[in-house]
């Protein structure tokens, strides 16, 4: 598994739970943004073949590249996020009053 990185309203962002991101807060605020796109699951490439993950999944249309930023429980992640990609989640967490947080705690 990859490292993650989230935005979340939380202090910390296993704690999103408490002060959420509504799902409906996410679909409000990606709906706005052209460069994302909404999915209801993502096809991942395997050595073995093509694995489809449900989810609730905005996808990140940047520079050829395609980034999902998955929302579960409360917060929306990023797995793998490169600088290019975190630059754009602090963009979202100020629109959605949040604050953009690595697996281990760390504040971007």
């Amino acid at each position: 598994m990859s490292y993650e990185v989230h935005i979340t309203r939380a202090d910390h962002w296993s704690n999103s739970a408490e002060k959420p991101i509504t799902l409906k807060d996410a679909q409000n605020y990606f709906a706005t943004k052209t460069d994302f796109e909404y999915r209801p699951e993502l096809l991942q490439q395997t050595p073995f073949g093509s694995m489809a993950m449900g989810g609730d999944f905005f996808i990140w249309k940047s520079e050829g590249m395609k980034v999902p930023f998955r929302y579960q429980e409360g917060r929306i992640t990023v797995s793998g996020a490169d600088d290019f990609a975190i630059g754009r989640m602090k963009e979202a967490a100020h629109e959605l009053k949040a604050i953009v947080q690595g697996d281990e705690g760390e504040i971007y």
